[in-house]
C-alpha cells in the first residue's frame, strides 16, 4: 500500500497543477476535485492504462473529466440514477450550444428559482437547465426538494443568488467539457442504477478487448438525505458491497468515514485506508476520507490538500521556474 516512488504523486499534483482547465460545472455535495492526483497516480503505481473509465455515481464527474483531459484514461463513460444529472451531461457532452444560451441569457431571480422547484423538468434539455441552475443557485449546491436558495428566500443575505453563478466562467467550464466529447473522450452517459451501469459497463469492455477501471462515489453514508435528490439507504449501501465483492475487474471507492462503512468491506481483499482530503482554509482543518481499493498499491501521500504557498510553489515548479 505504500508507494516506492515518493514522487510519484507530486509529479502528478505538478501535471495537474499545469492543465487543470477542465473543471466541472456542477457545485457537487462532496464533489471529489482532489482526489484526482491520487487515482492519476495510483494507475500509475499500478502500470494501468484504462481504455474505459467509468464513474456509475457521476454527480459533479470531477475526477473523470479531469483524467481524461490529462490523458490518463482513453474514455471515459458516466452514469447516475438521477435523471437530472445524467440529462444534465447528456447535454453538456452532445447539445452544448442550447445549454451555454441558457447560461447566457437566463434571468438569475428567486422567481426563476421558485419556477424551477414548483414545475418538475420534463424533458431532457429542460431538466439539464434545472439540474445547473438550481446547483448553482441553490444552498451548498443541493438538489433535494428542502435545499433552500444561496441567500435565502427573503433575499437579505450578504450573498445573492447567483453569487455561484458566473456567467463567463460556467461557459468555459461547459465549452471545455463538450471538446472531451468531440475528441472522442466520452464513451457514454447513461441514466441507470449503479449497479447496472457496472453490468453492461463489463459487458461492453468484454466485447471489445478493452481495459476497465471503476471509480465509485456513493451518497454520504451520514446524512445524504439532506443532500442528493437520490440517496442510498442501508440496503444500498450493503448490496454495493456485495457485488463488488463479486468483481474481477480493479476499481476505487471513495467514502464519507463511517466504522458500518469499514465493516461493510472487511471482508473484502480490497485495501482501506484514511486519506484527507477536504481542506478548509478559514478553519485550518482537512476532511477525513475512506478510500477503498482491489489495487494492489496505492500512493503513499494521503494529504491530498495544499496551503496557498504550496499551491504557489508548485505552479512555479510546474513552469520550469
Amino acid at each position: 500500500m505504500v508507494s516506492d516512488d515518493a514522487d510519484e504523486l507530486a509529479i502528478t499534483w505538478e501535471t495537474l497543477v499545469r492543465r487543470r482547465t477542465v473543471l466541472s460545472p456542477l457545485r457537487y455535495p462532496g464533489g471529489k476535485r482532489r482526489l484526482v492526483p491520487y487515482i492519476a497516480a495510483a494507475l500509475q503505481l499500478n502500470d494501468l492504462a484504462a481504455d474505459l473509465f467509468v464513474e456509475p455515481l457521476a454527480g459533479g464527474a470531477s475526477v473523470a473529466l479531469e483524467l481524461a483531459h490529462v490523458g490518463a484514461v482513453e474514455q471515459i463513460g458516466l452514469a447516475d440514477s438521477d435523471p437530472w444529472i445524467a440529462s444534465f451531461w447528456s447535454t453538456v457532452f452532445w447539445d452544448c450550444d442550447w445549454l451555454v444560451e441558457q447560461v447566457e441569457t437566463a434571468e438569475v431571480t428567486l422567481e426563476a428559482w421558485q419556477n424551477l422547484k414548483d414545475h418538475p423538468p420534463g424533458g431532457s434539455r429542460e431538466r439539464a437547465w434545472a439540474c445547473l441552475f438550481l446547483n448553482r443557485t441553490s444552498y451548498n449546491g443541493a438538489l433535494h426538494d428542502r435545499a433552500g436558495p444561496i441567500g435565502g428566500k427573503a433575499g437579505k443575505s450578504d450573498y445573492p443568488l447567483d453569487c455561484r453563478f458566473p456567467r463567463q466562467t460556467l461557459v468555459r467550464r461547459l465549452r471545455a467539457c463538450e471538446k472531451l466529447a468531440t475528441d472522442g473522450r466520452v464513451a457514454f452517459v447513461r441514466q441507470a442504477p449503479a449497479l447496472e451501469v457496472v453490468h453492461d459497463a463489463r459487458a461492453l469492455a468484454a466485447k471489445n478487448d478493452r481495459a476497465l477501471f471503476f471509480y465509485l462515489d456513493p451518497p454520504f453514508w451520514a446524512k445524504s438525505q439532506w443532500l442528493y435528490r437520490h440517496a442510498f439507504t442501508e440496503a444500498d449501501h450493503k448490496n454495493l458491497a456485495a457485488q463488488l465483492l463479486l468483481m474481477s475487474e480493479p476499481w476505487l471507492l471513495s467514502y464519507d468515514p463511517a466504522p458500518e462503512i469499514e465493516e461493510l468491506y472487511k471482508l473484502h481483499s480490497a485495501r482501506i485506508t484514511t486519506i484527507e482530503l477536504l481542506y478548509t482554509a478559514s478553519q485550518r482543518a482537512a476532511g477525513n476520507e475512506l478510500v477503498i481499493s482491489t489495487l494492489k498499491r496505492l500512493p503513499s501521500d494521503t494529504r491530498l490538500w495544499r496551503t496557498s504557498s504550496e499551491w504557489s510553489e508548485l505552479r512555479v515548479s510546474a513552469a520550469g521556474g
